[in-house]
């Protein structure tokens, strides 16, 4: 299991595209573009030819359906890096065969990528991806900070992606915390305002002998804030009430036209990476706009505040 970049200083220079050219990938590959131009950074392209029972053209393969299906897929990566090249980008890509998320992975390693984004299938393939295998290995192990741009997500602007806020939603856990640098960095590239988020239970929104809680949530937030090392201009601290914690987050970013949600979620193993559906996924398969995930090892710890959720 890799270690997260936790001690360093956030930075985006080296940007890694995992694409499948399906039309939710344009998206993807868009927000990447806009990415690369706005914070100055390096792009790869990469495509897993990825196709059970069966080998590519360039092993020997003797299906003519296959080599035209690859002979496509080097197109359009050809054509991606081109478009990338044209916006000014200093582009690379690659085409490689076998387990996507696998070869994903190794990627961000070889290369020492500082940011991935990923292209996945329409909403019924992104749902396979998400909750049952790529998206979801990839984000619980990659090193690096993955930005998914899911099925509901708006197109990008013509600015930079981002747009609005950036929502870092947080259950307070010590392990995953850290990722507010990635959020602050973010902010301040793109001169975006930050908002923490912690969702209480709704059956505390009306309850007046509760109403101390969001009071201490709300200083929770600060201290999350006060103690990440990087500096946060004018944060907005908020909590928010739902009986579903995706949904509140979801509805919270919806409400401030936010540009970006990140989340913290815990490192797992491939195997474990088939767990039942977390909260994180949910975000992702139902946010209006990107969402960026960083994986922390998991580790003993306590909580900042008794009232605390995970969100994976």
């Amino acid at each position: 299991m890799q270690t997260s970049k936790i001690d360093s200083v956030p930075s985006f220079k080296k940007v890694l595209l995992a694409t499948d050219f399906s039309p939710a990938s344009d998206a993807a590959f868009k927000t990447a573009v806009r990415v690369c131009t706005a914070l100055r950074a390096n792009l790869v392209i990469l495509h897993v030819f990825e196709y059970s029972d069966a080998v590519p053209p360039e092993c020997g393969g003797q299906l003519v359906e296959l080599d035209s299906i690859y002979q496509s897929a080097l197109d359009s990566l050809n054509n991606a890096l081109e478009i990338a090249k044209k916006a000014g980008i200093n582009a690379e890509a690659s085409m490689k065969s076998g387990m996507a998320a696998l070869l994903i992975l190794k990627t961000i390693e070889l290369t020492q990528v500082d940011l991935a984004i990923l292209g996945t299938n329409a909403i019924h393939g992104f749902e396979r991806m998400v909750f049952g295998s790529t998206a979801e290995e990839v984000l619980r192990q990659a090193s690096c900070p993955v930005l998914t741009v899911g099925p509901r997500a708006s197109q990008p602007t013509e600015t930079f992606p981002f747009g609005g806020p950036v929502v870092f939603a947080t259950d307070f856990n010590r392990t995953t915390t850290p990722v507010i640098r990635y959020a602050a960095s973010l902010c301040e590239m793109t001169k975006s305002p930050l908002h923490c988020l912690h969702v209480l239970p709704r059956t505390l929104e009306t309850n007046s002998q509760n109403k101390i809680i969001p009071q201490i949530m709300t200083e929770a937030l600060h201290h999350v804030a006060s103690e990440s090392g990087y500096t946060i201009d004018h944060p907005e601290f908020a909590v928010a009430y739902g009986s579903e914690i995706s949904n509140a987050i979801v509805d919270y970013a919806r409400l401030r036209e936010a540009g970006l949600i990140v989340l913290g979620v815990r490192q797992a193993s491939m195997i474990a990476a088939h767990a039942p559906v977390h909260i994180a996924y949910r975000v992702i398969a139902e946010a209006p706009c990107p969402v960026l995930t960083m994986a922390f090892a998991s580790r003993s710890s306590a909580t900042l505040a008794a009232a605390c959720f995970c969100l994976t």
